[in-house]
């Protein structure tokens, strides 16, 4: 399939739009980093670098840190979103567990990158199909920038899901060691921070959130606000009822240990109808494929024998 002049040139435009503004961009950043640098290390010269900030200055300026640097340059510069959807799109990256600050940034350069590498390959691929059909050319260029802008956005959501899903299994068992702690002694911020520690390995999402909240502890004195903050990055049902019977406890003054066991009791139980409820519906779910896949091939065990018989017989 060949492209005629006019989809070539409509091509050749659009990719060099698109480098030029990448290098402009890239090169605003660089030129805005080196004169952080020099501020910051106003006693430096060009040619009086040291050894360890050379090695710095070479590990940052690899090609993953270039590309990070170019994305970040690219979503804060290009109002690809709205101000709610950009307070979404924050808050579902604390969830998934990216909390630097040029997270947003780098999310919003992913879209417009895969929006324009989209748009390149339906000019490229499809544009040839539509001859002298203008309404579905731009109909398809605007399908696939949509489609470009959306996938960071499906891929993010998926990605909180599994975290959701991680820290949900190993929830009562993090209830289990704080009930634990609270019984041996140990304050609210020191008993999560053992928590934290144990955790490290079984549970690696539930400690990292578990010790930022024991970090946001020792430096806030609102606990209450602290462990509210705590269940609105997670997300979850159980996270929200733990921050509430904690902060109950505090108001009223009830023993943390017996609110906690009775709290770890009610999550087992609930995990436990989880899984019988998995397991009941994994009858309802496995039909379809006994019938795609096994039945077929019982049919055939057992019938083919006798139809070549059938077959040979009517045959002679």
């Amino acid at each position: 399939m060949q492209l005629t002049s006019l989809d070539g040139l409509s091509l050749a435009t659009a990719v060099l739009a698109v480098l030029g503004t990448a290098l402009y961009l890239h090169g605003r950043d660089g030129v805005r980093s080196r004169v952080a640098r020099r501020l910051s290390n106003p006693g430096q010269g060009a040619g009086k670098m040291s050894g360890s900030d050379a090695g710095v200055s070479r590990a940052a300026s690899g090609p993953f840190q270039r590309l990070g640097r170019l994305l970040q340059a690219l979503g804060s510069r290009l109002p690809l979103f709205d101000a709610a959807q950009r307070k979404e799109m924050n808050r579902k990256l604390i969830s998934a567990g990216y909390r630097q600050v040029n997270a947003l940034p780098v999310l919003m350069g992913i879209g417009a990158g895969a929006a324009l590498l989209l748009v390149a390959v339906v000019m490229a691929f499809v544009w040839p199909s539509f001859q002298g059909h203008m309404a579905l050319k731009a109909g398809s260029l605007i399908l696939a920038g949509y489609i470009g802008l959306l996938l960071p956005r499906l891929v993010l959501d998926k990605l909180v899901t599994r975290r959701q899903r991680a820290i949900e299994r190993n929830f009562p068992d993090a209830l289990d060691l704080l009930v634990v702690c609270t019984n041996a002694g140990l304050g609210l911020n020191a008993a999560l921070n053992r928590v934290a520690h144990e955790l490290t390995f079984l549970a690696p999402e539930l400690s990292d959130e578990i010790a930022l909240t024991s970090g946001q502890l020792q430096l806030s004195g609102d606990t209450a606000e602290v462990l509210h903050q705590l269940a609105d990055r997670i997300g979850l049902p159980s996270i929200r009822s733990l921050v509430s019977t904690l902060v109950q406890s505090r108001q009223f003054g009830t023993p943390i240990g017996q609110a906690l066991r009775v709290l770890s009791r009610s999550e087992r139980t609930a995990r436990l109808m989880r899984t019988e409820e998995a397991a009941a519906k994994l009858a309802t779910k496995i039909t379809l494929p006994m019938m795609l896949f096994i039945l077929p091939t019982v049919l055939i065990v057992a019938a083919g024998p006798s139809v070549l018989h059938l077959m040979e017989v009517f045959g002679k």
